[in-house]
């Protein structure tokens, strides 16, 4: 005991200096978050989950994610404890940005004035307020799990010139870990060991020590995909799928699933957004060249080689699958992406510092901003979406007027809140972020109409198809038409906006 109260304390006393900058990222990204914690929203599947209590993720091998939560409801039935599960998510991620810092530029920035610091810390912000990560942190349930996937791609580099055991069983724990909490991560990994490796490679560090630290890094995270991909995988082929493409497939497979995600981004993002990503990268190439000791023909090759690869990674190994997701919640590492570069400009080179972090911080800002404009909408939508929950109830009560039971189905949407339709329509990504959550293949309606609101008599059952039966039509509002007979009751609402819904 004695020699373990030694090493907390030789471990406190050289790395209390991280302090300052995990507080001040706790604060920025709970500022960030507020609005969205505020809403208070049952997003997506929280609605069944606080419904029914359930945990559901081992199907989808997320079997960490179960035993956390079962340890962090302290129970097996998952009651909802938000926010804490949120607050928690910010926490790690506030504590995964400081680590990622350390990894791109080195914890000696961190004994720095503040002044010298506080660039950086504004640079890794996209990691965690992007507007992909804000889904993320919009479940009441997932958002802790989510936020561990990207603490366990940076923490293995925090190895990486420990003893050679020492890093290879990091990499190993903290890819399996990424595949039993949220897959999205793996690429994380993979970016920072592009992001050191070019960085050390500039330096004139030993070619061979650096291309032992790649055929490490790369050779271990594919092992160790693999021994997951035989023994823990579960098979899945719902909205997605975890299987891959026949070999001669591969390739166009890939390239096709890729262009989709690059499509999103370019569809999803402001234009101004877009234009910042924009100079960012160009000034990452920029303050490459002119720090490297290297020949800057090559340098100049090794930084747009490099910085293309860092992008890509953010989608490659879901595009590689047959049936990849492309919900925004699957693509949080371009914020990763985006972190690491915008920290390597962040460092900036002195007669143009200043210049070089212009764009950087108005992302940031405009990210910032963002998730307060997400959070209210959010709100504003569950307004909206209870609203109508209540009329259908209530129709429901008048007709159905005895106790036979029957099976309910919902098709259609409801479409947006007046008050979001009104809104400039250049925040397309608001149109994925607030999917519709009343369909018959997103049935939170049914849920809402059932156990929560004590029509106990009505039953959601998937197993049927309702809308194909041709049912007589009970009721018919402007938002919504009922349809049903003594077993069974279909809502069908009046979608009147095109949902641009991609799973």
């Amino acid at each position: 005991m004695k020699k373990v109260k030694e090493e907390i304390s030789r471990f406190w006393k050289s790395n209390r200096f991280l302090l300052k900058p995990f507080l001040t990222l706790l604060v920025i990204y709970l500022m960030g978050v507020s609005a969205i914690i505020l809403a208070g929203v049952h997003y997506a599947d929280d609605v069944a989950r606080t419904t029914y209590g359930y945990a559901g993720w081992n199907g989808f091998s997320r079997y960490v994610d179960t035993v956390l939560a079962h340890i962090l409801h302290a129970d097996g039935y998952l009651t909802n404890i938000a926010p804490l599960p949120q607050l928690l998510a910010v926490a790690i991620l506030a504590l995964a940005s400081v680590m990622m810092i350390c990894v791109v530029s080195g914890k000696e920035v961190f004994k720095l004035k503040w002044t010298k610091w506080i660039w950086q810390v504004v640079a890794v912000v996209p990691l965690a307020l992007s507007p992909y990560m804000l889904e993320c942190l919009s479940y009441q349930y997932d958002a802790p799990y989510m936020a561990i996937s990207v603490f366990c791609a940076v923490v293995p580099l925090t190895f990486r010139k420990q003893k050679r055991w020492m890093y290879i069983l990091a990499i190993v724990i903290g890819i399996l870990m990424i595949c039993m909490t949220y897959q999205a991560a793996v690429g994380i990994f993979l970016m920072l060991v592009v992001m050191i490796t070019i960085k050390e490679w500039s330096t004139k560090k030993n070619n061979k020590e650096v291309l032992k630290f790649v055929l490490i890094s790369a050779g271990v995270f594919l092992l160790t995909l693999l021994v997951f991909q035989k023994i823990l995988m579960k098979p899945r082929d719902a909205y997605a799928s975890n299987s891959l493409p026949a070999i001669d497939e591969l390739a166009p497979t890939f390239f096709s699933h890729l262009g989709q995600y690059f499509s999103l981004v370019f569809s999803d993002f402001k234009i101004l957004w877009l234009v910042m990503m924009g100079l960012i990268g160009v000034f990452f190439v920029f303050l490459f060249v002119v720090n490297s000791k290297r020949n800057k023909v090559a340098s100049l090759v090794i930084a747009m080689v490099g910085g293309c690869a860092i992008i890509v990674l953010a989608f490659a190994f879901y595009a590689v699958l047959d049936k990849p997701l492309y919900a925004t919640r699957a693509m949080y590492p371009l914020g990763a992406s985006l972190a690491i570069m915008g920290i390597y400009v962040a460092s900036g080179e002195k007669k143009m510092g200043v210049v070089l972090k212009v764009p950087m911080a108005v992302l940031v800002w405009c990210f910032f901003v963002f998730a307060f404009t997400y959070g209210n909408a959010l709100k504003e939508q569950n307004n909206y979406r209870n609203m109508v929950a209540d009329m259908v109830i209530s129709d429901l009560n008048e007709i159905m007027v005895d106790d036979a039971p029957r099976t309910i189905q919902t098709t259609g949407s409801i479409g947006f809140s007046p008050v979001i339709l009104h809104m400039p329509q250049n925040y397309k990504i608001l149109d994925r972020l607030l999917m519709p959550t009343y369909s018959r293949y997103v049935p939170w309606m049914a849920y809402k109409v059932t156990l929560q609101n004590g029509i106990s008599n009505l039953v959601y059952d998937e197993s049927v198809d309702l809308v194909s039966m041709g049912l007589p039509m009970l009721k018919e509002t402007a938002l919504y038409n009922i349809y049903g007979d003594s077993k069974n009751i279909l809502v069908e609402f009046k979608d009147k906006h095109d949902f641009n819904v991609v799973f």
